[in-house]
């Protein structure tokens, strides 16, 4: 016999407070969006300390994100089938024992680059427990009365995680010690396993349990990997052998992947990811849209942090993060504004103007970018952008849960989960393969060095200018998702009613 309250004495059927939900489910959103970049500042420490190479050191980053990509479906799933809070716990506990092997390998245990790579994969599957199933309980707490606001704070927290991620890497690294960066997570991991206990009620499965798609996942794995590093391999011309020849295969090799993905999605009958529910634009396009957004952002952080150090436009690393948190700053108080716009505005009105607004920015960017610019030009382009990207995630996000079948709101949130890896890895791959490209076109014509001021430049503009048109493509593409459904959804509290 089932009870209708909850392993925290609550009714299973309570809509909760929004600061009451969004503070349990945030704090494991936060420390896992923040591992995704809080070591990027640190990457030539973590060379230097271990002796390695750059190829091999951006494996501490890669590894992260690319076992995210090839969990954070699986998560959802896993949510959908037995119960959304309970992964999210798990996925809490995993992140803290990562976090600690993370730390031991810098500090006191095995003095090797690939055991912290091993760690870090540890890391980055509890993170998809938490990034896939977050969402998802957001979504079955609230109603489509309430729910922008409660998404909107969510993505607030995913927002400043992400961006602050290089300035507490910063502080940590200067002030502590580099394991610092990972040690950290426990107490917040501490903390945030209570408030989920003890503020989030019950969540029994969605759907019946079933066969997990391995293939399905096996497949969207590899097809996210061997993209990504086709990318990655492509700019590294001076120490792999053939690197354009081999990124071109890989390349290849992953457009090969995906078509029998989906074939193989088609023909199982219990699917990874339901094809039927991407034929909702509000879905697909919002997916798409997300990926194309991270991208925008993320190549203003990672190129910023490695042009403004090194041609002095910014002195110190405190203060290259303070220009960095004009992007977190800008995101921060627009997401929570346009959450609660998106309750009664349509997100393809939002989200389109965001997007062009993105693109104009990096248009100007295109255009200005320049070793002699005043520091002022980048102070204030990622103050706009984060403006921008805070009025856009909201309303997308709210839009795709909202219009996910309540069934398989894990499998959704998983979705909207992935497109930040998604997006972040393709950002900065493909970014560093266009200036890797171009300056090296531009060095043989002028034969100044590849990486050297003029060139560099060169490169970022049309790093930039490539991304003002993507995204442009972005915005017009988003406002084609159509109207929002504005009826009231109370069969939410139905499913959460135990049986």
């Amino acid at each position: 016999m089932s009870s209708n309250n909850n392993d925290s004495g609550m009714p299973s059927g309570t809509q909760l407070k929004i600061f009451t939900l969004v503070s349990a489910v945030g704090v494991g959103v936060f420390m896992s969006s923040l591992d995704a970049s809080i070591v990027v500042v640190i990457l030539e420490q973590i060379q230097a300390d271990f002796g390695v190479t750059p190829p091999i050191v951006q494996w501490v980053i890669l590894s992260y994100l690319l076992t995210m990509m090839a969990f954070t479906v699986i998560a959802g799933n896993l949510g959908d089938r037995y119960s959304n809070k309970r992964i999210f716990q798990y996925g809490m506990i995993l992140f803290a024992i990562g976090s600690l092997f993370c730390y031991l390998s810098m500090e006191f245990l095995v003095r090797s680059i690939w055991y912290l790579v091993f760690s870090r994969v540890i890391q980055a599957v509890g993170a998809t427990g938490m990034m896939a199933n977050g969402m998802a309980l957001v979504t079955r707490f609230t109603t489509k009365k309430n729910r922008g606001t409660a998404v909107g704070i969510n993505n607030v927290v995913i927002s400043i995680a992400v961006i602050l991620g290089p300035v507490f890497g910063t502080v940590i690294g200067q002030f502590w010690n580099l394991g610092g960066v990972f040690l950290i997570n426990l107490p917040i991991a501490a903390i945030g396993l209570a408030l989920v206990h003890f503020n989030i009620p019950k969540t029994p499965p969605l759907t019946e349990k079933r066969r997990a798609d391995y293939l399905g996942s096996f497949l969207i794995a590899a097809f996210l990997t061997i993209l990504v590093l086709s990318f990655s391999v492509f700019p590294e011309t001076e120490t792999i052998p053939n690197a354009r020849m081999w990124a071109g295969i890989a390349l290849g090799f992953s457009l090969l992947v995906l078509p029998v993905f989906i074939w193989w999605e088609r023909k199982t009958s219990e699917p990874l990811i339901d094809f039927k529910m991407l034929k909702n634009r509000k879905i697909s396009i919002g997916l798409v849209t997300a990926i194309l957004k991270h991208q925008g952002y993320i190549v203003i952080i990672y190129q910023f942090s490695l042009f403004l150090p090194r041609f002095g436009i910014t002195h110190t690393p405190i203060e290259l993060g303070l220009v960095l948190a004009g992007v977190a700053v800008g995101m921060a108080i627009f997401a929570a504004i346009s959450g609660k716009l998106s309750n009664t505005v349509d997100a393809r009105y939002l989200c389109t103007g965001a997007m062009l607004g993105v693109a104009i920015m990096l248009a100007v960017l295109s255009a200005l970018i320049d070793v002699n610019a005043h520091l002022s030009i980048y102070i204030v382009s990622a103050i706009v952008i984060g403006i921008c990207i805070g009025m856009f995630q909201s309303p997308n996000g709210n839009s795709i849960m909202s219009a996910a079948p309540k069934e398989k709101l894990g499998i959704a949130s998983a979705l909207h989960g992935l497109t930040t890896s998604v997006g972040i890895s393709l950002g900065t791959a493909l970014s560093t393969a266009i200036l890797a490209l171009v300056a090296g076109l531009a060095s043989t014509k002028n034969g100044l060095p590849i990486y050297g001021e003029v060139n560099y430049a060169i490169g970022l503009k049309w790093v930039f200018g490539v991304y003002a048109v993507i995204t442009f493509l972005g915005a017009i593409l988003s406002y084609f998702r159509g109207p929002e459904d504005r009826s009231d959804d109370e069969h939410i509290e139905k499913v959460m009613k135990t049986h």
